[in-house]
Formats: structure tokens, C-alpha cells, sequence
């Protein structure tokens, strides 16, 4: 069964329901407010022949002439006796002998419903002036035109439901089928993106719809959106790697053909061929572990996590590099003990990468800073400074992308594999912390990390990436 007829049956039926029970509400308000005001007026009736001297003297009771004036069209008048014998009937209709005559010492009023009529009665005692208890007076009245009106009214709310379900389905079908309308759309183009292998999102009209449906379709465009961001950075990804493996096996190749065919009498070339296969090889193995790095950072994990101290772990690093480069590095700390919660080695893959990219593209010392965020104590900054060349601003919103180099002739001569800005953003990333980057060409580049202290602490979104000045040449990514 289609969703459409499931919530059409649904609305008919709820409306039939309420609409029943107001049916019935209606009928019993009817009957009981008319019922409760025909023995308010047979209270009334009663009063009088109530007080009758004939009805406290017993002799009197079987000469019911002083009680016809009393009697009026459809109603009984009765006396019974306290043994419930029926001592005076007066009644205009048959239908009224069917009320029982048994005495109470109590008032009461009920109601009866026979085969063909609806009769209200009520009963009281007659104590005469002595206090005792002398019979009970009996007066009922034969409900028919209450009938009639309750025909007529069971009538009008029979054909008023039949109506209101009918109108309740057309109305159904008409409003579903708006409201599904851009469900329809939403699983049409669903399908086309599964068959075609396309990214279509559902056009949003220009006031746009803020219920339900509105959120649904606008989260339905936002995932299309970032699925095909994904897929053209994956199909970018696969050739810029495919690229990167295609020049050194090139090479491998070339100089392997080369040692097959000339390389065994001559020393200087086989030499030159065994050094670039080997240089080109290393070149390789580095490219594979800089791609399982970046994987291994993409995949969400705290397996390694713990509280350590950031301002050891830099002071370290950079006392290592140095002693690698035989460049200076300085290092100042606001504090001398920084508990940082994470993964230390990924924090220490994180300085080496920023590092690494400061040494090689300047020559005066490269300056490390660490202090406290200025609105929130619980967040550190990492601030890695060079005086270098500084980077183009047109090049800067790109640093981060995989295999992206701003100058490939001297990425190539520093050995830049291009992903190395990429391992250190999903690092950062994954530590709940941002990465921004500021240039100025001749003047250096400063790369800004943010990471919270504890992993409950969120640092807020800001721009990745800032820049001033204009053209000169690159720094490895």
C-alpha cells in the first residue's frame, strides 16, 4: 500500500472516529437533557395533586374522578398502596401500564425504554399529617415526539458523518499528494543519481519551505554536496597519486631497460643507472609512508591517547631538527609544563612536518611560540614562525590539498612528496583543534595551531587560511 493512501485512510478514519464520538455525545446530551427536563415538569405536575385532601384519605383513592383534571394528554397518574397493590390508574396511553408499580418509602425518578416509546416517570410517598407512610403517588409521561426528534437527529448525524468521511477522503488524497509532492521529487532524483552515478540535488524554491520536508531536502542537498566534494577530491587524489608513482617507476623503468641492454661492460653507466634506481626507490618508499600516514590521520581513534607534557615534546623535537639541519630553532612557553591531552606522536609528526616545511624554505631561525588562547584558558596556541620567502596569496587557500606544491621544480629538489600539510591538518583535526596559515612574500609565513587541553573542549571554527602581499614563490605543502 502507497504512503499516500496509508495517511489518506489514516486522516478518513481518525475523522470518522471523532466525528462518532461526537455523534454519540451529541445523542446522549439530547436524551438526557430532555429526559431531565420532562421530570422536572412532572415534579411540577405533582405539587398539586399533592396537596389534595383526597389524596391523604385512602376511601377516596378508587374514585379517581377528583384526579382527572389533573391528568393531561400521554401521561399516567397512580396510586399505589405500601403493598404495592394499584389502588388508582389514570393513564391516556396503553404504552404507560408498562411502568412498575412497587412502592418506596423514597422519591425517585428513572426512565424506561420500550419497544416503541421512551417514558420518563417519577414516584413519591404520601405521609399524611401523622407522619405515616399512607402509599406512594405515581405520574409518567410518554416520550414520543422525543422519539420522532431522535429519528430525525440519528438521521442528520448519519448522512453529516457519511459526508464528512467522504470529504475527509478527497481532501486526503489531494493534500497528501501536495505534501508528498517533493517526497516523490526526492526519491525521483535518488534514483537518477543511482543509475546515472550523478550528483543532481532537488532545486529549493526561492522562499524555500521551513518545515519538515524544507530540512529534509535542504540536508539531502548539503549531503550530495559533500559526497561530490568527496569523490572529485578522491578522483583528484587518484590521479595526483598515479602522477606522483608514474615519474620514479618512469625512471626505474628506463635505467632497468638501460643495465639490460649497455649497462654490463660499461662501470660509469651502470653506476649512474644503480644510483637513480636506488634514489628513486627511497623516493618511493617515502610517497607509500606518507600515504598511509595521511590514511591512518583521515580514521577517527584514541587508541594512543594520553596526558603529556606539549611543552617537552616541542622542546625536543625542535632540539632533534636542529641538530639535523644545524639550524636554530627557538622555542618560548608562557608556562613551563603544558598537560595536553592526545597522541604524542602524532603531535610530534605534527611539529616536525611545520618544522621541516619552516627549515627548508628559509635560512634565518625559525621561532616556535606557545600560549593561551585569549578567550578560553583551556585552549593552547602553537605558533610556528619563519623568515622565509613567504608564499603568494593566490597559492595559500591550496596548501592544504593533497599532493599540491607551489613550486614543483623545488619541491622536487627538497624532496616534498606534497602531503604534508594535508597529514598535518586531519592531525589538528582530529585533536578538536584549527590550523590557520598568514603570509607575506620576503617577509616569512606563520602557521597558527589551536588545540584544546582536554578533549571536551571544542575550539571554534575559523578561516583556514590568511594571507597578505603578493607574488614570489612557494612553500612545500
Amino acid at each position: 500500500m502507497k504512503l499516500r493512501t496509508k495517511i489518506t485512510l489514516l486522516i478518513a478514519f481518525s475523522l470518522l472516529l471523532v466525528l462518532l464520538l461526537f455523534n454519540v455525545i451529541t445523542y446522549i446530551t439530547v436524551v438526557n437533557m430532555t429526559t431531565q427536563n420532562e421530570i422536572r415538569l412532572l415534579w411540577e405536575a405533582a405539587q398539586p395533586i399533592m396537596s389534595q385532601p383526597g389524596l391523604y384519605n385512602p376511601e377516596r383513592w378508587n374514585r379517581v374522578g377528583w384526579l382527572r383534571p389533573f391528568l393531561t394528554p400521554q401521561s399516567m397518574i397512580r396510586i399505589i398502596d405500601t403493598n404495592s397493590l394499584v389502588q388508582a390508574d389514570l393513564h391516556s396511553e396503553d404504552q404507560l401500564t408498562q411502568i412498575p408499580a412497587t412502592f418506596s418509602s423514597r422519591g425517585f425518578a428513572k426512565t424506561i425504554k420500550t419497544a416503541n416509546t421512551l417514558i420518563v416517570y417519577i414516584q413519591t410517598p404520601i405521609i399524611d399529617e401523622n407522619n405515616i407512610t399512607l402509599g406512594a403517588l405515581q405520574m409518567g409521561r410518554e416520550l414520543d415526539t422525543l422519539d420522532e426528534y431522535l429519528r430525525v437527529l440519528i438521521t442528520v448525524l448519519m448522512f453529516t458523518t457519511l459526508g464528512a468521511a467522504f470529504f475527509s477522503l478527497m481532501s486526503g488524497m489531494y493534500y497528501t499528494r501536495v505534501i508528498l509532492r517533493p517526497i516523490h521529487r526526492l526519491a525521483f532524483i535518488m534514483e537518477v543519481n543511482q543509475q546515472n552515478g550523478v550528483f543532481m540535488q532537488m532545486a529549493v524554491p526561492p522562499n524555500g519551505q521551513q518545515d519538515e520536508l524544507g530540512q529534509l531536502v535542504h540536508t539531502f542537498n548539503t549531503m550530495i554536496g559533500k559526497l561530490e566534494h568527496n569523490f572529485n577530491r578522491q578522483k583528484q587524489f587518484l590521479a595526483d597519486a598515479s602522477h606522483e608513482l608514474k615519474t620514479p617507476l618512469t625512471i626505474i623503468e628506463s635505467y632497468a631497460d638501460l643495465l639490460k641492454r649497455w649497462g654490463g661492460n660499461d662501470t660509469a653507466l651502470r653506476e649512474e643507472a644503480i644510483e637513480a634506481i636506488q634514489s628513486e626507490a627511497a623516493r618511493l618508499r617515502n610517497l607509500t609512508q606518507s600515504l598511509l600516514t595521511l590514511a591512518n590521520t583521515e580514521a577517527e581513534g584514541q587508541k594512543l591517547w594520553q596526558t603529556f607534557d606539549l611543552t617537552e615534546l616541542v622542546r625536543t623535537t625542535a632540539a632533534a631538527l636542529q641538530q639535523a639541519f644545524h639550524r636554530s630553532i627557538l622555542v618560548e612557553s608562557e608556562q613551563p609544563n603544558i598537560p595536553l591531552y592526545g597522541d604524542p606522536g602524532q603531535i610530534k609528526q605534527l611539529l616536525i612536518i611545520l618544522l621541516d616545511n619552516a627549515i627548508k624554505y628559509s635560512q634565518k631561525p625559525v621561532r616556535i611560540n606557545m600560549i593561551k588562547d585569549q578567550r578560553d584558558e583551556h585552549i593552547i596556541v602553537l605558533q610556528v614562525i619563519d623568515q622565509g620567502i613567504g608564499v603568494e596569496i593566490t597559492e595559500i587557500p591550496r596548501l592544504f590539498d593533497r599532493f599540491y606544491r607551489v613550486d614543483q621544480d623545488r619541491s622536487r629538489e627538497t624532496g616534498g612528496s606534497g602531503l604534508g600539510l594535508a597529514i598535518a591538518r586531519n592531525i589538528v583535526r582530529l585533536h578538536k583543534g584549527t590550523v590557520t596559515i598568514t603570509s607575506s612574500i620576503g617577509a616569512g609565513t606563520q602557521v597558527t595551531v589551536k588545540l584544546p587541553l582536554r578533549y571536551d573542549t571544542q575550539v571554534s571554527d575559523t578561516p583556514e587560511f590568511h594571507a597578505k602581499n603578493s607574488p614570489s614563490q612557494g612553500t612545500e605543502s
